[in-house]
């Protein structure tokens, strides 16, 4: 079963992903936060994607996106970013940071599928 990483500190959008995961029939792990990401990736070594929230406490996904795209055990995982920003240099950072797949919030569950079927 594939597994994808979920980092996103809203409760309501990290729970409304986990049940479009689920139906997918993906195996979701959850992460409120940058820091509690790092952690699943330490504890999972077979993680196939990472769905990525910017904004977030404790360790952003800017600061995320460094640590995992430096380490030679992550930097090949394939990242999809889902945010709030959308202003062009956003997206153009997060590309520059090796970032597979850029959505808006809100999305619909068509186009998180998508993507997600494009990547992995």
């Amino acid at each position: 079963m594939t597994k994808i990483l979920v980092v996103e500190d809203e409760e309501d959008i990290l729970n409304l992903i986990k049940i479009i995961l689920d139906m997918e029939g993906y195996l979701t792990i959850l992460a409120k936060d940058g820091e509690e990401g790092i952690k699943a990736l330490e504890d999972n070594e077979d993680i196939s994607l990472i769905i990525l929230d910017i904004r977030m406490p404790n360790m952003n996904g800017w600061e995320f996106l460094k640590i995992i795209k430096s380490s030679d055990k992550w930097k090949n995982i394939p990242v999809i970013v889902l945010t709030a920003y959308t202003q062009v240099s956003d997206i153009e950072k997060a590309r520059s940071m090796g970032v597979e797949g850029y959505i808006a919030k809100p999305f619909s569950r068509e186009e998180l599928i998508r993507k997600i079927k494009d990547i992995i």
